[in-house]
């Protein structure tokens, strides 16, 4: 007995392995065509108002995203977005928000916080504010001037206003200005017989000068000249008295010198008393009252206790040299303490009679070093 033939069927089973893509998501960049401001802000550019957006892709079989899109200004905050596909998946980038503003800030305005000081002139710092506004993007800033120069007439002060994004607007404003007080140089006073000749120069030519003058040993002071001159030529004075010389002068802006003050050293000496020993101007003259009936004088002139000169004019006076030779010596008038007298002559000087006039007393100075 046979048994039955069973056939076997061997299926054979195939597993094909598909290998993973190694391909990435697609890549989006963008870049804007714009002038970059400050704080994010994009000032237009230069075609206008307007940003252009440019997407950049790589790696997508298909995008949304267009190439150049214009973003009208101004705007505070732009968005766009952008995506793109491909077999393994979708990105999708949004912009942050694009901010364009390319309007400078408008009504610009300036203020000078107080009025000249002199005559339409400045003469202290002077603050000068501004102030202005900006639709879009608000205003940064109005700096502040505290004007302390250059100096000068009609100087122009400029400022103004920057918005947030970097635009900005300036105005200005002249001013004179000038914080200089005149100075003084080429100071003398000349002393003749007649008068006092004071001279002086200013570092501004327009500047007006306040000329007094006082007695020595005294408080009281007279305005002598008010003006823009560099010499005046005192004839009110009196002799054998020393006066002083103040000057103040006053700029166009009204700035003041320091004073200064100088001395008138009497040209003629004589006999009156005096609070104070005078100082003598350079070759002092000698002079007293007339002598009825006097033929001539005898003068004689000491320093400390030792004589030094004698001399016997006819006239009422005598000057004094700057040097000279008397009793086989030479002599100068230097600088010192000196005594005059003199008497009145009558007749013959053979006959020596004499009568007392006075003596009186000076001073001798160093000369100052110009």
């Amino acid at each position: 007995m046979h048994r039955p033939l069973v056939a076997a069927v061997v299926i054979a089973v195939f597993l094909v392995i598909v290998p993973a893509s190694s391909a990435s998501p697609p890549a989006i960049t963008y870049t804007i065509d714009g002038i970059v401001g400050t704080n994010g802000w994009y000032r237009g550019s230069a075609f206008g108002d307007n940003v252009v957006l440019h997407w950049h892709v790589s790696g997508a079989t298909s995008s949304t995203c267009l190439t150049d899109i214009t973003i009208p200004g101004p705007t505070t905050g732009h968005i766009e977005t952008c995506s793109a596909t491909n077999p393994d998946g979708t990105t999708t980038v949004v912009t942050t928000p694009i901010k364009v503003d390319a309007d400078p800030p408008t009504g610009v305005q300036l203020q000078v916080t107080r009025p000249p000081d002199h005559r339409g002139w400045y003469n202290h710092p002077v603050l000068v504010n501004w102030s202005g506004s900006d639709a879009t993007s608000g205003i940064a800033g109005c700096p502040s001037v505290d004007y302390k120069g250059p100096e000068g007439a009609a100087v122009v002060v400029t400022g103004g206003c920057t918005d947030n994004a970097g635009n900005s607007t300036s105005t200005s404003v002249a001013i004179n200005y000038d914080a200089t007080a005149p100075t003084f140089s080429e100071l003398s006073v000349g002393s003749t017989p007649e008068a006092n000749v004071v001279r002086w120069s200013s570092s501004e030519a327009t500047a007006k000068i306040v000329l007094r003058r006082a007695q020595r040993a005294s408080t009281r002071r007279v305005v002598l000249y008010r003006g823009s001159a560099s010499k005046f030529v005192d004839r009110g004075i009196q002799p054998g008295i020393e006066y002083l010389y103040s000057l103040r002068a006053f700029d166009q802006a009204g700035n003041e010198s320091a004073e200064v003050t100088l001395a008138g050293l009497p040209k003629v000496l004589t006999l009156r008393r005096t609070p104070y020993v005078p100082r003598a101007a350079p070759k002092p003259i000698l002079r007293w009252g007339r002598m009825a009936g006097a033929s001539y004088y005898n003068v004689q002139l000491f320093r400390g206790a030792k004589r030094v000169l004698a001399a016997w004019p006819e006239a009422n006076g005598f000057g004094v040299p700057a040097a000279w030779k008397w009793d086989g010596r030479r002599y100068r008038l230097r600088p010192g303490h000196y005594r005059w007298y003199v008497w009145a002559g009558y007749g013959a000087r053979a006959f020596a009679q004499y009568r007392t006039v006075g003596s009186a007393e000076f001073i001798v100075v160093p000369r100052s070093k110009p």
